[in-house]
């Protein structure tokens, strides 16, 4: 699956005309990513998904409280903001965390990293939004509900965002 995945990467990345400049893939889990991404879009922790606490600040100065909060969240990576993405444990589903509140806003992202990965290739080049929309549909519908982070993208492709059930929250 793995070879799978990097191929179809490698191939749509020279289809749109990118430099060669060699993404690296990462292991996470039984999937795979790229090191880096569009939109801005890092998975630096894929390969060792880590508690918020040991990512951010002196891991000793978090409350028991906020480390049973944070606790089924795994960081895998970070968008350009520096918002950590994480894997629920349990669920296997993908958020954005906002580090501004103290990682109490949830984003939802996709319903597990293989759906996130395959988002990624169809987010890659892409400047249709309707396309983009309808790829994402495919790969994993939730990932379109309103506030997602991919509802979110596909408006920023130019687009009207589409309704759907909202999908940040606070924990």
């Amino acid at each position: 699956m793995i070879e799978a995945f990097a191929e179809r990467w490698n191939r749509k990345w020279s289809a749109c005309g990118f430099e060669d400049i060699g993404t690296e893939m990462v292991v996470c889990g039984s999937d795979v990513l790229p090191d880096s991404a569009a939109p801005c879009l890092s998975f630096d922790r894929a390969a060792r998904p880590a508690p918020i606490w040991e990512v951010f600040g002196i891991p000793s100065q978090w409350s028991q409280a906020e480390r049973e909060r944070l606790a089924p969240y795994r960081m895998i990576g970070s968008d350009g903001a520096g918002n950590p993405i994480c894997v629920e444990e349990g669920s296997g589903v993908v958020v954005l965390l906002d580090h501004e509140d103290r990682f109490r806003t949830r984003q939802f992202v996709n319903s597990g990293v293989g759906q996130l990965a395959d988002c990624l290739l169809a987010y890659m080049g892409e400047r249709q939004p309707e396309r983009f929309r309808a790829a994402v549909r495919f790969i994993d519908a939730a990932a379109l509900a309103e506030q997602s982070f991919w509802w979110h993208e596909a408006a920023g492709l130019g687009a009207e965002a589409e309704p759907g059930a909202g999908a940040i929250r606070r924990i």
